[in-house]
């Protein structure tokens, strides 16, 4: 029996008694119980605290405990364990994001569903009472159910695939699980009361709250999975919940408003679940519904065919479809060539074929899908039939086609594809330039055209057909480089591609508009590769069309279509429509039990208390009473309140804005009490809604969030969503999803890169010839290598590579028109290539091309694909956390675009309330996709009389007679006020009625036409009157035609009047020079663009004296000021500023100036034709916006004859004419003389009767100096700007001198007249000549300015400065070069004030600037210096130079840095008619230089001066008849001998290359030939014989030419010397290159192991039938590779790709540095070999060439070996780590370790040898590592003694190299960084661990510490044991060293070396006298 005392094993896991445990296995029971005063059955209460420290301790102890059951779920739970599973899970659900995301992730795991399906399969089918039943509800079922439908979890965009898993376990197999819990359900309602009533623990479980909990899930079930909607158990389900909820209805107990909020959610769920199965009874027998009708009306219409397979004729096309989820958004091919017209659906819903809402969706998409992309496929299918005519030899030109809606550029190729992560694939794309223009004007032209915007929809067609559909990308500029080649070449700098950056082509990057197509990607990819004929190809642009506009629109209502989860669609699209005006329930929160609305926040006395309810009436006269608002908005406002459905509509100047701010406002004092989430704010615009978010926030509202990044409000910026996610906190799931995805994504940006560059060069000769090679080798030596013919003969082919390919291709016979067609491929392969016809040619090359480049396509196509689902992943955490940002806000702010594109985003987001500014303004496609599923109160403000919404086809417009019966721009705010046909179902709606904009006389024009019960409110009637005109409202008329014939703007094809541009120009010029208005008092509206931007451009030239804002800003106050002590103000002194006209202004069309006002409306109305054309303004809608913008005065210019067949234009003049306010004559008025009369008719009349703004009398105002105004009248703001030019009165101080300068300007403070002929002494003592009068009265502060030396104190510079200046005082800056020495060794060249602070004498601090001088340190391995900017201690980089080795057979042509290879010719050039060396060219020479006078004959006659064997030099150094300037050349230095001087019989002289000459004993003097040769005994010592064998490294210092250094290379007597230097410069080349490559390779393979460490396992993949048993058997004569690409092969998923790549690249790294790669080596061979060709057995000569093995340099052979070893280490590593897991999913795996073990001992063997301490270690950590892994592989003997014998062996080999390895770190110190990998061995070959946790700084320390062994610059070293080594810039080390290999002392102290170590000059020699040799 169990005792109450819990059992810890069991909480952990490990209990192994089960039942008969003698302790509890019911964890709710806590070890705090048990107390002396604990019950035994008593639980602690679990105490919540407020504070944050003790809930996140509560939280983390709930995880821990709920985890704790979780593990436990697998035992099968007891119930009290599931008990408080549940409760657990629920808090944990409503607590943080973290902990939520957590516990619904591991519930939808095997764990957590064990619970879920106990609680399901058991305990509901066990319970067989109603009391059990209800304590199975309460404790388990309803929390689960509370789980899997709560917000946190059904929003979440990271648990979407989690929660799906739950819901569809639910379910279970054929839905039996689903019905199970929904019977147990029903049988609870049953018997459960009928509704919630008083406070007892069962109060909760009621019929009510059991079926809408029901409803919700099940309606989130139906969701999940889309065969759900046709299973009948889902409606048998939601038939007996339905019947359980009609019942409720019908009793009396649920008409208590408290119950209101269930039965509303019950309804709302039920509707969205009948929507949803609705669609599935609809799918079998959809061409029945065609014959619903909806309502019956008695009219005569023609037959429409239906879309799709519904049609009577068929599909009409591809992309014909009965359901709109199956078009696709932009057109295909085949809709693009239809001749069939599309099924348009007219605004009958009757007609529809698809019955209430879905009917709705389907209307609204398929006519702004027409709309839109209906435009792009008529202007496509127009370009394709221009291309069939030409094809069928049509001339139709289309140079450059424009047309109203499209731009058409020529010759178009692809010529570059760029990925990247960020930015997804790219495409360049070139093209013809539209416009032969120069740079600056191209330029200008791309700018000011507005073409090719980013974003922009365009479209590449080709001659074909193809058509491809792209968006213009952000990385597109106009730019202003010049790019190299044009499209044919290859070298394009792809990113430099521009507009306007080439003279003859543009280039322009786009984006694929359906890029999640693959068929679209195959053909992008095609295009640039393209494989035989190519087409003619152009890009049509489509301007104005951005398709981000309407593609996420039309997505969503696709979306919608699918599950049309939408409120109120028994009001917007009804099945059985009602007439009249139809009832609007108030909002579902609004019916909860006691919810009130506060009103507080509305008044202006906070004390007083008012509430309202939507079932009890409010008077609005005491809400407009005690608030802001006026009684239409308070009625509004209320009506709102009341209405889960409202419409206000809102004439011009009521203030709809300010109503829907105050509705906000009063929403969000309710709140809380309302649970209404966050208010979502639509409207239109960017703009509309910036409008609307500032005013809220000048309201005091917080909290407020913005979506969309196109806001150009500054005050908005931190409150965008992107700020506001940026800083926001992650969870650790949504962190480590985030990095997943974002790795994820590089890796494929790397992938997809990497094909891409493959794909670019697929077609080249070099891949064609792998692939033959590969795949048809026949193929591949017939046009690649050299033929042999059938005798054997071989024919040798030059010339140009590829040639004999061209050959092929461009040979063979020419197929006749009747010969035998071409045959097929699988034909074409077998035949001899020579042997095919021309044409069978060209199509098996192409067949080549295709198999090479297809497989490329294909690949990138996956890899994209896999690209897009991780940016989804990525997208979705994203989401999480702006969901969660969007969660916290008050007010969400979004365009309808906006929230289109963030559809699946806000889906998530339980926002109740929705409100839609300017409604009537768009279309109802956008009001239906924000009608999210959540919004269950929905305002729209707006007014259907003033702006329609915008569309581009007129044929779809509801004021075309062919349009009316689509009506596309009625807004659903219209179709819901106004219904389209009588008597339709109508819905209630407010309307305000009282303006605060218009005078009476405007607002006069819109009350008698639209609005007869608008009234004036405010002070509108008091407005002043218009400044310098007579009348305030004025239509002036005028018969000028507007410009029919004018050539068309660039930009627009709209209409345009020149006569109104002047007349509006001058009039608007005419107010601003009143100086009274503001930029935005004024305002100029027209109707067409083409008159806006000829207004634009003429206004932007006028440059108007106008006020400033500053000054309006003062005006303003002064006015005000004024007001409050009643008296007027006269003129204020307001300065004037200049600018230009356009400044003074606003300009907008009268679409785009809705929702606007100014003070002063100018309107040119354009048309003007005898026809009575009106255009745009025939619509009252358009007339209402343009009359309404004016508060103080409107003038109107324009021919009232073309507007008076209108009827509401008829109306508007009539009212004019009343009022005299229309006439052909405009009345100015003077302000200052209004007596006077001025008439203007044309614009000449106001410069002549108004040329200032006022009238033509003398301005009798005097000027600020006292003067007369000389100008004609004008405002204050020009007299203020009126300059006097009369002589200035005022006279100077101190002398009798007049001021010179016009009375308006100010006068000088000093008088500057000169005193010609006078000196002025000065006190510094400088003479000052004639001086200005101030300076002799006031000598004293003169500045004397003669030039003087000075030495600054602090720094000691000597600087030249003007006598005044005090270099001594703190003002004075130092600008010489400081030149203070610096620790990389240059002299600082900064200014010295920038590098030292004085203060007064003194240096207080130094601070040199960063040297940026050229490095200059010498190179150890060849002449050059480092040509880098200065890099402190940093490495220099290799000399990047042509290396200068050369001999005279040839020159190496490698890069200088690169160790050369020694000229293999057998033949010396030293020779000489006497003797010659009999060395090959790379050896040193064996020779004894021949000492005699050069017998031959110059040009002129005379002997040769020089040597026997060296060039004899050009006649002019002819001794005899050479210019005097060469005879008195000095040549003997030793003797100072002339050349004249000289006997050249006995010494003749060397010329060297340089031009100077010398004594052959001078030079043999300099170049110290004794110490190479033994000399005779005569006076002029000449070389009998060589002295001792070439050693190399033993020569002493070389020489040069001792007059300029210059090369001695071609004096073949020291041929010995320069080639023993040339060969010790080549093997220090090797040393230094072979260094550099290692250290290279070894940090990639730093890299790899790091990548192998952080790579994810491998996915354990499903075992085979018969799977071997993993045995791993040590086998026999196996490679090292093998081994490798086994594991490789075993492990798969390409983990070991990067290791494997790495390692071919040491193999190859290893044959570099083998030893007979080696210089010396080859030297030796070279010797060898021309001792073999000459035949010669004698002894080699004293002076031959000789190899000691021990010159050979080992190092770079044996690290390679270390490293190839190293990275199979790294690799047997990663493997043995892994394998466990995927042992029982794999198939068995033999693997042999001996060739590894062999390498070891191999590498041992040789380090210890050449005595290299690092390699003969990291042999012994490599044998031990490798005898770990084969101690782990090994099998099982046949005896587990023989095993364990076997491998206690192995380990204790692996230990005894351990021990070598130990006490090799303990005698060399210099390898104490492999200590951490002895150890890691250590612990591998003891405890079988394989991965040993280093750091990367650790491994990358020790390559590090290795670098700075062979620097770039410096001075060699050999250390006693022959290693070398590099040490800095001086000669000797400043402090005792050890040699980085043995640790043998190699530096002394202070410059001296330590015994043993010999300065290399046999190796630096050369290094340091480089430039004098030049070898």
């Amino acid at each position: 029996m169990n005792t109450t005392r819990p059992c810890f094993n069991f909480r952990s896991g490990r209990c192994r008694f089960g039942a008969r445990c003698r302790f509890s296995h019911d964890l709710t029971i806590s070890t705090t119980n048990h107390r002396p005063n604990a019950g035994p059955g008593s639980r602690p209460q679990r105490q919540e605290s407020s504070g944050g420290g003790s809930a996140s301790a509560s939280g983390r102890n709930r995880i821990q405990e709920w985890k704790q059951l979780l593990h436990q779920g697998r035992y099968s739970p007891t119930r009290s364990m599931a008990d408080r599973f549940f409760e657990l899970a629920v808090m944990l659900v409503g607590g943080e994001a973290g902990e939520c995301q957590e516990t619904v992730k591991l519930l939808s795991e095997e764990d957590g569903l064990n619970y879920v399906r106990s609680l399901v399969d058991k305990r509901l089918v066990s319970a067989a009472t109603d009391g059990e039943r209800l304590d199975v509800w309460a404790k388990q079922l309803q929390p689960l159910l509370a789980i899997i439908t709560h917000e946190h979890v059904v929003d979440s965009a990271v648990l979407e695939h989690h929660v799906a898993t739950i819901y569809n376990f639910l379910q279970g197999v054929g839905s039996r699980r689903m019905k199970g819990m929904f019977d147990f359900a029903v049988k609870l309602a049953d018997s459960a009361p009928v509704t919630v009533s008083g406070d007892t623990a069962s109060s909760a479980v009621c019929k009510l709250v059991i079926v809408e909990t029901c409803l919700a899930v099940l309606s989130k079930m139906v969701e999940c999975n889309t065969n759900n909607i046709v299973d009948d158990k889902f409606k048998d389900v939601t038939q007996r919940l339905t019947s359980i909820l009609e019942g409720l209805e019908a009793t009396e107990e649920t008409s208590e408003s408290s119950n209101d909020y269930f039965m509303a959610q019950s309804q709302k769920w039920l509707r969205w679940i009948n929507v949803r199965l609705g669609v599935g009874d609809e799918l079998p027998s959809a061409r029945s519904l065609a014959t619903q009708r909806i309502g019956s009306r008695a009219e005569f219409a023609l037959p429409k065919t239906l879309p799709g397979t519904l049609s009577a004729s068929g599909r009409r096309h591809d992309n014909d479809h009965a359901s709109i989820a199956d078009i696709r958004i932009l057109p295909t091919h085949g809709e693009i060539t239809s001749t069939r017209g599309e099924y348009l659906p007219s605004n009958d819903p009757s007609s529809f074929h698809l019955p209430g809402i879905r009917g709705r969706l389907d209307r609204e998409f398929r006519l702004l899908r027409e709309d839109t992309v209906g435009q792009l496929r008529d202007a496509v299918r127009g370009i394709l039939e221009i291309f069939q005519a030409q094809g069928q030899g049509q001339q139709r030109g289309h140079s450059d086609r424009q047309n109203l809606f499209t731009h058409t550029y020529q010759d178009v190729d692809l010529v570059g594809v760029s990925f990247e992560s960020r930015r997804g694939l790219e495409l360049s794309v070139g093209f013809r330039q539209p416009r032969k223009l120069n740079g600056q004007q191209r330029r200008e032209w791309w700018t000011q055209s507005k073409r090719l915007q980013p974003g922009a929809l365009v479209c590449i067609v080709d001659a074909e057909g193809s058509v491809l559909f792209c968006a213009v990308a952000d990385s597109t500029v106009i730019g202003s480089g010049q790019e190299k080649k044009d499209l044919g070449g290859d070298e394009v700098k792809k990113d430099k591609l521009s507009l306007a950056g080439n003279d003859e082509f543009a280039y322009v990057k786009l984006n694929l508009a359906q890029f999640k197509d693959r068929n679209n990607l195959h053909q992008t990819m095609r295009w640039y590769r393209p494989i035989g004929p190519t087409y003619q190809r152009c890009l049509v642009e489509f301007p104005g069309v951005l398709l981000a506009a309407f593609q996420h629109t039309l997505e969503a209502l696709q979306q919608m279509s699918k599950a049309p989860a939408m409120p109120f669609i028994d009001l917007i699209a009804p099945t059985t429509p009602s007439e009249g005006i139809v009832h609007v329930p108030p909002p579902i929160y609004a019916s909860r039990a006691g919810f009130e609305f506060d009103l507080a926040c509305l008044l202006t006395d906070k004390t007083i208390p008012l509430a309202f309810t939507p079932h009890k009436h409010l008077d609005p006269k005491t809400l407009a009473g005690n608030s802001t608002l006026d009684e239409t908005q308070a009625v509004a406002l209320l009506d709102c309140l009341s209405r889960s459905l409202a419409l206000v509509q809102g004439p011009p100047g009521t203030g709809k804005s300010y109503t829907g701010e105050k509705i906000i406002k009063v929403l969000l004092a309710n709140k809380e009490r309302g649970k209404i989430g966050p208010i979502l704010c639509v409207c239109y615009t960017n703009h509309a809604l910036d409008q609307l978010l500032e005013h809220l926030i000048d309201d005091g509202v917080d909290q407020i969030v913005r979506i969309g990044s196109r806001s150009k409000s500054e005050r908005l910026e931190k409150v965008n969503l992107r700020a506001i996610a940026q800083n926001a906190d992650r969870t650790r799931h949504e962190k480590s999803s985030l990095y997943k995805a974002t790795q994820a994504l590089r890796e494929q940006e790397g992938i997809l890169s990497e094909s891409l560059g493959e794909l670019s060069f697929c077609l080249g000769r070099t891949a064609l010839q792998d692939y033959l090679k590969e795949n048809h080798p026949a193929a591949h030596r017939s046009l690649f290598r050299d033929l042999v013919d059938e005798e054997g003969f071989q024919e040798v082919r030059r010339g140009k590579p590829g040639r004999l390919l061209e050959e092929w291709l461009n040979g063979g016979d020419i197929t006749e028109p009747f010969a035998a067609p071409v045959r097929e491929v699988d034909q074409l392969v077998k035949e001899t290539l020579w042997n095919l016809t021309r044409g069978e040619r060209g199509k098996l090359y192409n067949y080549w091309l295709g198999e090479i480049r297809d497989p490329i396509i294909r690949t990138i196509t996956w890899d994209h694909e896999e690209y897009v689902e991780s940016k989804s992943a990525r997208d979705r955490v994203h989401q999480e956390v702006d969901l969660r940002c969007l969660s916290a806000a008050n007010v969400i702010g979004v365009t309808t675009t906006g929230l289109a594109r963030n559809l699946d985003l806000l889906r998530r987001l339980k926002s109740k309330v929705l409100l839609f500014e300017e409604a009537g303004e768009v279309l109802e496609a956008h009001n239906i996709t924000a009608l999210l599923p959540s919004v269950e109160h929905c305002i729209l403000i707006g007014d259907h009389l003033q702006l329609r919404p915008q569309i581009q086809n007129y044929d779809l417009s509801s004021v075309n007679p062919r349009g009316a019966e689509h009506s596309l721009d009625v807004s659903l705010f219209e179709r819901l006020v106004r219904p389209l046909r009588d008597g339709s179902q109508q819905i209630p709606f407010s309307t305000l009625d009282t303006q605060r904009r218009m005078h009476p006389s405007i607002s006069e024009l819109i009350r008698q036409t639209l609005y007869p019960s608008l009234s004036d409110g405010g002070g509108v009637a008091e407005y002043p009157k218009v400044k310098g005109l007579k009348r305030r409202l004025f239509w002036l008329h005028h018969e000028v035609p507007e410009d029919r014939a004018q050539k068309q703007d660039p930009t627009t094809t709209s209409h345009t009047n020149s006569f109104e541009v002047d007349m509006t120009v001058a009039l608007v010029q005419h107010l601003v020079r009143q100086g009274s208005y503001r930029p935005d008092d004024i305002a100029v509206v027209t109707p067409y663009l083409g008159q806006l931007h000829r207004l634009r451009r003429q206004m932007q030239n006028l440059m108007q004296i106008s006020v400033g804002d500053r000054d309006m800003a003062e005006l303003s106050i002064l006015d005000a000021r004024a007001e409050e002590q009643g008296e007027e103000l006269g003129q204020a002194l307001d300065a004037p500023a200049r600018t230009t006209l356009l400044k003074s202004v606003r300009l907008a069309t009268v679409d785009n100036f809705q929702g606007e006002e100014a003070k002063v409306v100018v309107i040119s109305l354009v048309r003007s034709n005898a026809e009575k054309r009106c255009g745009f303004l025939s619509t009252p809608n358009r007339i209402n916006v343009l009359l309404s913008r004016a508060k103080h005065g409107m003038y109107i210019m324009g021919n009232c004859h073309t507007y008076e067949n209108v009827p509401m234009w008829a109306n508007v003049i009539r009212m004019l004419r009343d009022k005299e306010n229309i006439g052909p004559v405009l009345a100015l008025q003077c302000p200052r003389h209004p007596e006077r009369s001025i008439e203007v008719s044309t614009p000449d009349h106001f410069s002549q009767f108004s040329p200032e703004g006022g009238c033509l009398l003398r301005c009798d105002q005097r000027l600020s100096c006292g003067h007369a105004c000389p100008q004609i009248c004008h405002a204050q703001v020009l007299h203020n700007a009126v300059k006097c030019l009369d002589p200035c009165p005022r006279p100077k101080s101190g002398c009798d001198h007049r001021c010179r300068l016009p009375c308006g300007d100010v006068c000088r403070p000093k008088c500057d007249e000169t005193l010609e002929g006078l000196d002025l002494p000065l006190s510094c003592g400088h003479i000052m000549k004639s001086p200005e009068c101030w300076q002799f009265q006031h000598p004293s502060s003169v500045v004397c300015k003669a030039p003087v030396s000075k030495t600054v104190p602090g720094c000691n510079h000597t600087v030249t400065v003007p006598c005044h200046e005090d270099v001594a005082g703190p003002e004075y800056v130092c600008t010489r070069p400081c030149g203070d020495p610096q620790g990389c060794g240059h002299s600082c060249r900064g200014q010295c004030h920038r590098c030292k602070d004085r203060v007064g004498s003194e240096v207080v601090r130094v601070h040199h600037v960063v040297c940026n001088q050229r490095c200059g340190r010498k190179y150890t391995a060849c002449r050059h210096s480092c040509a880098k900017p200065c890099h402190g201690d940093e490495v220099c980089p290799p000399c990047a130079k042509p290396c200068d080795a050369r001999c005279s057979h040839s020159k190496c042509s490698k890069q200088c840095y690169e160790p050369c290879v020694p000229c293999a010719e057998i033949d010396c050039s030293s020779r000489c008619a006497h003797q010659k060396c009999t060395m090959p060219c790379a050896a040193p020479c064996d020779w004894v230089p021949c000492s005699r006078r050069c017998e031959s004959v110059l040009q002129c006659g005379h002997q040769c001066p020089s040597l026997c064997g060296e060039a004899c030099p050009d006649a002019k150094y002819c001794q005899t008849c050479c210019s005097e300037e060469i005879k008195a050349a000095d040549v003997d230095f030793i003797m100072g001998l002339q050349y004249h001087e000289v006997n050249l019989d006995e010494d003749p002289c060397i010329f060297p290359d340089c031009g100077h000459f010398i004594t052959k004993s001078n030079m043999d003097g300099v170049m110290d030939l004794k110490a190479h040769y033994e000399m005779s005994t005569e006076a002029d010592s000449c070389p009998i014989a060589v002295s001792s064998n070439s050693i190399p490294f033993s020569m002493d210092e070389v020489k040069a030419c001792p007059s300029c250094r210059g090369s001695l290379r071609n004096i073949s007597r020291y041929g010995r010397i320069v080639r023993r230097a040339l060969l010790d410069e080549v093997t220090k080349k090797f040393i230094a290159w072979s260094h550099s490559e290692f250290l290279a390779l070894a940090k990639q393979l730093v890299d790899v192991q790091i990548s192998l460490a952080s790579a994810t396992t491998p996915k354990v993949q499903t075992p085979q039938t018969d799977p071997t048993p993993l045995k791993q058997r040590i086998q026999k004569q196996k490679s090292r590779i093998q081994q490798l690409q086994r594991i490789c092969d075993w492990v798969g998923d390409s983990r070991y790709k990067a290791a494997m790549q790495l390692r071919a690249k040491i193999s190859s790294f290893i044959a570099k540095v083998r030893d007979e790669e080696q210089p010396l080596r080859r030297v030796a061979d070279h010797v060898r070999h021309a001792k073999s060709q000459r035949q010669t057995l004698a002894e080699p000569s004293p002076g031959a060439f000789t190899l000691d093995e021990t010159d050979i340099q080992v190092k770079g052979s044996l690290q390679a070996s270390a490293l190839s070893l190293k990275c199979d280490i790294i690799i047997f590593s990663d493997f043995m780590s892994i394998r466990s897991p995927l042992i029982p999913s794999r198939p068995g795996i033999s693997l042999n370790l001996e060739q590894h073990l062999n390498d070891c001992q191999t590498l041992i063997d040789k380090a210890a040898a050449a005595q290299y301490p690092r390699e003969q270690a990291e042999g012994h950590i490599y044998f031990a590592q490798f005898c770990a892994f084969a101690r782990s592989l090994s099998p099982d003997s046949e005896t587990e003694a023989e095993t364990l014998k076997f491998r206690e062996d192995v380990k204790a080999q692996g230990q005894n190299h351990i021990s070598s390895a130990r006490d090799l770190l303990a005698r060399y110190k210099s390898i104490a960084a492999l200590k951490t990998e002895i150890e890691a061995a250590e612990k591998m070959l003891r405890d079988s661990v394989f991965y040993a946790e280093v750091s990367e700084a650790e491994l990358r320390a020790v390559f590090k510490a290795m670098s700075r062994e062979f620097l770039g610059t410096g001075h060699w070293y050999t250390c006693v044991n022959g290693h070398p080594f590099t040490i800095g810039e001086c000669g000797m080390p400043m402090e005792q060293a050890r040699c980085p290999e043995c640790a043998s002392p190699v530096g002394g102290r202070h410059h001296a070396p330590v015994e043993g170590v010999r300065h290399a000059t046999e190796i630096e020699r050369l290094a340091l006298d480089m430039n004098r040799l030049d070898v």
